[in-house]
């Protein structure tokens, strides 16, 4: 049985096909277009499911939409009600797009993949919570989801038992963590949807000197519910998230090519410390009702590393699983597995070990695309390229490293990577120039899965985290081995690397290991600020030839400039 989750028309549209519980393939839209964060319809994105796997359109047994558009419009104009006449223009803005589009959802399906079977439809914080309980380890376990807002959710509680979703608690729109987080991403002079990790980054360079003006605009509850002052925020009415009593409370904002101040990270700091507050009260009181010591979690807000790490000492829970694309795009996936797992009553038989599940691309295509070009390259076999990529790497020389099938979700993780020597202090600056980021955004280290407990400060010896969405400190007696991608607040984002899941890229780190005495590199996507990670070779060597870049590897190829 084939099913085909769809996500699409708020940001990070993708498509996901899984058979008979097992997923074949998924990618986000942006990776065809060029274009980051697209929420078009992701025709691209599922021509490539349908087209990788050989699966004729009348095959597909059921397409699941990952939201339910009639409810979601229906929290629209229930809003353009309740604020009327204040929301009156940017209403009018978005109805064509409801109209032409997004009400007609399954008509888009049919005709632009020629479909006619059945066409299904998940709610948003369903499809966040299927998208992560069904496709973690755990056979029982509680779930919380944190985003902006789906339907009218914008946070909820939920369990998981076997096959099974069972809802507890929500709360609803206007009030929500992922929209108070976006408003100050906004107020902060960076972009809506695209930069709030920037801020997360921002935030260690500063203290929480705000706490009590925030707590003007956030009412928080002991058991982790909490309510918004909406007189701070325009997000109803108006294009513009805050409102002037923001600006009144905590001074201007940031135009985006200001500098960055003092003032701008105290603001940043703050957030955090709310967003964490909100995040461990909520995560307590799910575990004084479920009583669980498994957690999983989904919603944009999930890809905060600093938060989920800091889960294992600041609630009960002993396991966590956070789905690598937390995001909306990862709610095709869910959508998918909640037909298949829960609609129609289906054992689990998957589990989420690895995120390559995109694009491939084998060493006779990108050996074309090198001749066609003209470009200069080595063809080595593995072991020996493998050997010398890492010598390079111990000699402080970056590498785009590009292999086999493209990673799903927002992070790198050695398969479409930058990599670089963590050692050296000034190795952080050198990436960031070459990648057109500001300076003080941090980077994450892939370290052997064997490894991580001499380097980080993790729960347990045999800590598994594969998917970078943790960050946890950086052990003392290390931190001069890793300087570059240990963050100002003394943590570091990790990817456990073990040979089942990715062996060229263990082999890579295990040889740098034995040249360094470190099992760990600098990991940073491959991509320049503003676009998507690549997809294909030619972006990649474009990338590569754009920047200063010391050397790319593309499969088994070796090029210089």
């Amino acid at each position: 049985m084939h099913i085909l989750g769809i996500s699409c028309y708020y940001h990070d549209a993708a498509a996901a096909l899984i058979n008979n519980g097992k997923l074949m393939v998924c990618a986000e839209e942006e990776r065809f277009t060029r274009i980051k964060h697209d929420n078009s319809f992701p025709i691209n994105a599922i021509n490539f499911c349908l087209d990788e796997t050989g699966l004729d359109r009348s095959k597909l047994n059921y397409v699941v939409f990952h939201e339910k558009p009639l409810v979601k419009f229906d929290r629209i104009v229930q809003t353009f009600i309740d604020t009327y006449p204040f929301g009156y223009i940017s209403f009018w803005k978005m109805v064509p797009s409801w109209l032409n589009e997004k009400l007609n959802i399954e008509k888009i399906i049919r005709k632009k993949i020629n479909y006619k079977g059945k066409i299904l439809y998940c709610d948003h914080h369903t499809s966040h919570a299927a998208s992560t309980f069904f496709l973690s380890p755990f056979n029982k376990a509680a779930i919380m989801t944190v985003d902006g807002v789906g339907e009218w959710t914008t946070a909820s509680l939920k369990v998981g038992i076997n096959n099974k979703i069972l809802p507890i608690k929500e709360i609803h729109f206007p009030s929500s963590l992922g929209l108070l987080y976006s408003t100050l991403t906004a107020y902060l002079g960076f972009r809506v949807n695209e930069d709030e990790y920037k801020i997360m980054g921002l935030a260690a360079y500063g203290k929480p000197k705000y706490y009590k003006h925030f707590l003007k605009l956030i009412e928080i509850e002991e058991d982790g519910s909490f309510k918004l002052n909406m007189k701070y925020f325009d997000y109803r009415v108006k294009s513009r998230m805050w409102s002037k009593e923001l600006e009144k409370l905590l001074g201007s904002s940031r135009e985006p090519d200001e500098r960055i101040k003092r003032r701008h990270a105290d603001v940043a700091a703050t957030l955090q410390k709310v967003t964490e507050e909100v995040y461990f009260k909520m995560a307590n009181h799910l575990y004084r009702i479920a009583k669980m010591k498994n957690l999983c979690i989904a919603g944009g807000v999930a890809l905060n590393c600093i938060a989920n790490g800091k889960l294992y000492e600041k609630t009960p829970f002993k396991r966590i699983f956070v789905q690598p694309q937390a995001g909306d795009g990862g709610c095709s996936l869910g959508a998918a597995y909640f037909a298949w797992n829960q609609l129609l009553d289906n054992p689990r038989n998957y589990e989420m070990q690895h995120t390559y599940h995109g694009p491939r691309f084998v060493n006779e295509e990108i050996g074309d695309f090198l001749k066609k070009n003209k470009v200069d390259y080595e063809f080595l076999k593995t072991q020996i390229l493998i050997k010398k990529a890492a010598k390079l790497l111990s000699r402080n020389k970056t590498i785009g490293w590009f292999q086999d099938r493209m990673e799903w979700g927002p992070r790198a993780l050695g398969n479409r990577s930058i990599l670089a020597n963590p050692k050296p202090k000034w190795m952080k600056d050198r990436v960031n120039e070459i990648k057109r980021r500001e300076p003080f955004r941090p980077f994450a280290g892939s370290v052997l899965q064997e490894k991580v407990h001499e380097y980080f400060e993790v729960p347990e010896k045999k800590h598994y985290s594969p998917f970078m969405v943790f960050a946890f400190g950086v052990k003392k007696e290390k931190i001069k081995n890793i300087k570059s991608i240990t963050h100002v607040d003394g943590t570091c984002r990790i990817q456990t690397v073990n040979k089942k899941s990715n062996e060229i890229y263990y082999k890579l780190i295990k040889e740098f290991y034995k040249l360094t005495d470190i099992p760990v590199i600098l990991n940073t996507s491959f991509n320049l600020r503003g676009e998507p990670i690549v997809c294909k070779p030619e972006e990649a060597y474009e990338d590569f030839i754009k920047t200063n870049m010391d050397y790319l590897v593309l499969g088994n190829y070796l090029v210089t400039k």
